[in-house]
């Protein structure tokens, strides 16, 4: 190993167990209705600068739907000690997602919105890519003034970069762009973790919107062959084949 890299995480785990010290020391979490009302305070009014003026009164964001159905979502992921980042994408209203019983149903409600095309924020990507335990973009919820002092860091570092990306993703084309990057340059995830929207499920549908039936079926198929739970394959695959005409006559 590199010796500055080895001296680098010499560093961060030492700066991490003293922040591990000073919040077991100063901990007096904040819970759930008080942490809200500062995420209201503080969270909701910047988001709604760049566009996101809805706010589920939890921990989703969201934009009101385009002309070509997508929406803009930003959303608070909770870790299990005293904290949590975010997470921001895209919700499209004409992508069928599957529920944990194989049914059908279509994000085009408040209710509904989710991220699926999915990010973290850059602070977090890179702690969960190079297992450092220092992340610059996490909330810590250790007391409230830590609270405030995190979210207000966390805003300054990436809400520029968020409006500057949203605004390059707000059309079916920009879309497409932005998901065949990272389809070239996939972002790191763990070998066993998979998310059920992936990457070429959501060029699927997008180019199905575009009427180009070849890069859809292509899609499609790369996202079923690289699928970790294949006993589910056949019984999705049947289902969207009765519903969408581009893969009429196209065998898994």
């Amino acid at each position: 190993m590199n010796i500055f890299k080895k001296i680098k995480e010499v560093f961060e785990r030492k700066k991490a167990l003293n922040e591990i010290y000073d919040d077991l020391s100063n901990l007096n979490e904040v819970l759930l209705e008080k942490r809200l009302e500062i995420f209201n305070e503080l969270i909701t009014p910047k988001f709604a600068e760049i566009g996101l003026t809805n706010w589920n009164g939890k921990y989703l964001w969201y934009s009101d739907f385009n002309e070509d159905g997508i929406k803009h979502v930003i959303e608070y992921n909770v870790f299990r000690y005293f904290g949590g980042s975010f997470s921001y994408g895209n919700c499209y209203n004409f992508v069928p997602i599957f529920n944990n019983k194989n049914k059908l149903s279509y994000s085009k409600t408040d209710k509904s919105t989710k991220v699926m095309y999915y990010k973290r924020f850059k602070g977090w990507q890179k702690s969960y890519e190079t297992e450092s335990p220092i992340n610059i973009d996490k909330i810590s919820t250790v007391n409230e003034e830590k609270l405030r002092k995190s979210i207000k860091l966390v805003l300054e570092n990436n809400l520029s970069y968020l409006d500057d990306w949203f605004k390059k993703t707000k059309t079916l084309d920009e879309n497409i762009a932005a998901l065949n990057f990272d389809f070239e340059n996939p972002p790191f995830e763990y070998s066993h973790v998979q998310r059920s929207i992936s990457v070429n499920y959501l060029l699927s549908f997008l180019y199905d919107k575009k009427g180009n039936k070849d890069l859809s079926v292509k899609h499609l198929l790369k996202h079923f062959e690289e699928k970790l739970i294949q006993e589910e394959n056949e019984v999705q695959f049947e289902i969207l084949k009765n519903k969408f005409d581009f893969l009429k006559n196209v065998e898994l």
